[in-house]
């Protein structure tokens, strides 16, 4: 194998796709080396750099992997990246459709290889209003892939998407999942037509969409300026 390739192969196996089934989701394979949607949000974190990353939902860890991995090969420092996930909070109705997350356990290769992302165990309304609002965390790029059920989707996007900076970009997953009672096409279709946002949908496995407010001239240049100078918020301690 050539040696002059950009991704380490056995990088990804040993710490991004490893103890990960749900990856197959964004079109990578559990253990595998070939990343599919996972280069999205890489790249997004990375090109961006995102100081504050939050992903709500995950049943891998896949995508907070690849987000937290930007923020150290970019060496930021005091960057930050959250997990929110309702876990067993979640009602047996959604959790039996949905599932469970797969690193639930302290001592799960996801919590292992990635000590440092900051998992938050709540729903996410709750999340919200209790670490994200009460500590005036500002997001960077927002990743939602909790509840797929429209209500829940919708609650999230209008949640959360207030937190997200001026120039910070959001993707959302199962966007091309057509499959009952999934309402996350529906609701990018919403965001479109708004007319608010700028949305791009890779059918890539389940399917992600990047969604990036439009601005002014103006206000890109102060959204730029902004985001290379802010810090990330820090929770209060208690």
């Amino acid at each position: 194998m050539s040696t002059n390739t950009l991704l380490n192969n056995d990088f990804i196996t040993s710490m991004l796709t490893v103890d990960d089934p749900w990856c197959s989701s964004h079109g990578a394979e559990n253990g595998a080396e070939f990343l599919s949607a996972g280069l999205l949000y890489y790249s997004l974190a990375y090109s961006t750099r995102a100081r504050t990353c939050v992903c709500l939902g995950s049943g891998g860890g896949f995508v907070p992997r690849l987000m937290r991995q930007a923020q150290r090969d970019l060496g930021l420092d005091g960057s930050r990246t959250f997990l929110v996930d309702g876990a067993q909070n979640v009602s047996k109705e959604r959790k039996d459709i949905w599932g469970s997350p797969y690193w639930l356990d302290e001592d799960s290769t996801f919590r292992k290889n990635y000590p440092e992302i900051e998992i938050v165990l709540k729903l996410t309304a709750d999340a919200f209003n209790e670490i994200f609002v009460a500590n005036n965390i500002s997001i960077d790029y927002l990743h939602i892939d909790a509840d797929h059920l429209y209500d829940g989707a919708k609650r999230d996007w209008d949640l959360y998407r207030t937190l997200v900076s001026e120039n910070g970009v959001i993707t959302l997953h199962d966007t091309t999942n057509y499959r009952e009672p999934c309402g996350v096409p529906q609701l990018v279709d919403e965001i479109r037509e708004s007319g608010e946002y700028d949305v791009v949908n890779f059918p890539i496995a389940y399917g992600t969409a990047i969604a990036k407010k439009i601005l002014t001239g103006d206000q890109n240049v102060l959204a730029s300026k902004s985001s290379r100078t802010s810090a990330p918020g820090q929770l209060k301690q208690g």
